[in-house]
């Protein structure tokens, strides 16, 4: 195995930090060579989902003569709020699931679970970058361009999605080492949440007590102030909070870790 050999080449004279970042390193040619290159098209599917998305919701909003949502472009509109919300959900999913699928490594004793996880949150980080980079090319290839008026606010924003993806993901990896049945609970809560985060549509459109019940949802707050990013003038929900966001991902993240060292032995052994 590559990365057995990778691992194994590790030396003794490398000091710890080395050979966790070398772990790491092997782990992530490791996700990335399965997740892009498992079949002919893998890596198209990586690329063409979030487009097909993007486009379909453009397409939409183009037949209902819809051009402007909160005094944004709608294609810009659509397109941030869903990249933000698959930078959440596929680091989640892809977090919550990489120990499992890598179970065998953990023979060698540098590999540890929280390695494989990182690894991935890595992976899907990385992936998230090239996304963004094809989407924004194709939008302004479309006559939408794309300058934000708050570039910091908006990687802000993003890498707070990120966060709370990978403190859900571990903490959902932890819990089903435990009860494997529980692995159900990340599509449950996942796909409702597609549909009450302003994904598809503008939560400020909607009454104030609606409102405020969709808005405990911190992914609502990524999602607005991705958007608020773009447009100085855009009208973003009251409610959003950014405060909000990464508080929930820094509790997220901590009992995430939390549980990954509880449960280390539990995790390493399914």
């Amino acid at each position: 195995m590559a990365l057995g050999s990778s691992v194994i080449a590790s030396g003794a004279s490398r000091s710890q930090l080395q050979v966790t970042l070398g772990v790491w390193r092997a782990l992530i040619l490791r996700e990335a060579e399965a997740k892009l290159f498992a079949s002919r098209v893998s890596w198209i599917w990586v690329l063409v989902e979030p487009v097909f998305h993007v486009l379909y919701l453009m397409v939409l909003y183009s037949v209902i003569r819809v051009h402007k949502v909160g005094e944004l472009d709608t294609a810009i509109w659509v397109m941030v709020g869903l990249q933000a919300y698959f930078i959440f959900r596929k680091t989640a999913d892809g977090v919550a699931n990489v120990a499992n699928d890598n179970s065998a490594l953990f023979a060698y004793r540098q590999v540890k679970p929280i390695d494989t996880l990182i690894a991935r949150a890595l992976l899907e980080a990385t992936m998230s970058v090239v996304t963004w980079l094809l989407l924004i090319a194709l939008v302004e290839v479309w006559g939408h361009p794309f300058q934000p008026d708050y570039p910091l606010e908006m990687l802000g924003a993003l890498a707070g999605m990120w966060l709370f993806g990978f403190g859900f993901g571990m903490i959902v990896s932890a819990l089903t080492s435990l009860v494997r049945e529980l692995k159900l609970l990340l599509q449950i809560v996942l796909r409702p949440l597609y549909l009450v985060s302003g994904v598809i549509f503008p939560i400020s459109s909607l009454s104030q007590p609606i409102r405020q019940v969709l808005m405990l949802n911190p992914i609502a707050h990524g999602v607005e102030m991705a958007r608020s990013a773009i447009s100085r003038s855009y009208d973003a929900v009251p409610e959003t909070d950014p405060t909000y966001l990464f508080a929930w991902a820094g509790v997220t993240v901590f009992l995430g870790l939390a549980l990954q060292i509880r449960f280390a032995f539990r995790i390493a052994e399914r």
